[in-house]
């Protein structure tokens, strides 16, 4: 049998369409499988904010600094006030407000929060939302891969499937 006996379909379109299929079931795969786990590692959910600290925050309170909005302390909510007195103990500087956001926009463009008689400057350094993507897409993307596989190894499977016709009517 010689390569032009062989069908377009097998030789090109098969392996073509093989392809796209495992690159669309990577694809899949990948985002079903990150949304199954994300909650369990921790990996998004609740935004972060950071504190900086007082030789940082002078920065933003002086003659040319920036006109950035001012909180009290009294006027966050108990989950900011919480993130705001966690991010002032950690080293990092960093918390997660876990709880009601009301105060979110001003995070969003920095805000100075009045603090034991000085200023400590603060913005929201992440926001880690959750991927919604539905997780039947692992599974979907898995059997794509698979398909994939059997469109790129179609062409040779039908060359050893003809060889062994040609031996079996040789005989």
């Amino acid at each position: 049998m010689t390569d032009a006996d062989e069908p377009w379909v097998v030789t090109y379109a098969a392996p073509f369409l093989g392809v796209l299929l495992i690159v669309v079931g990577i694809a899949a795969g990948v985002m079903g499988g990150y949304s199954v786990v994300q909650t369990e590692l921790d990996l998004c959910g609740d935004p972060t904010i950071q504190v900086a600290d007082e030789a940082t925050t002078a920065e933003y309170t002086g003659a040319d600094a920036p006109a950035l909005e001012r909180l009290t302390v009294a006027e966050l909510s108990p989950a900011e006030r919480r993130a705001f007195e966690e991010a002032l103990a950690a080293p990092d500087g960093e918390a997660t407000v876990d709880g009601a956001f009301p105060h979110r926009p001003q995070f969003d463009a920095g805000v100075l929060i009045e603090y034991e008689g000085g200023e400590r400057y603060a913005a929201l350094v992440s926001l880690n939302e959750c991927v919604a993507v539905p997780s039947l897409l692992f599974p979907l993307g898995v059997v794509s891969i698979l398909l994939g596989i059997g469109g790129v190894v179609t062409p040779p499977l039908y060359r050893r499937l003809a060889a062994f016709e040609e031996d079996v009517a040789a005989g």
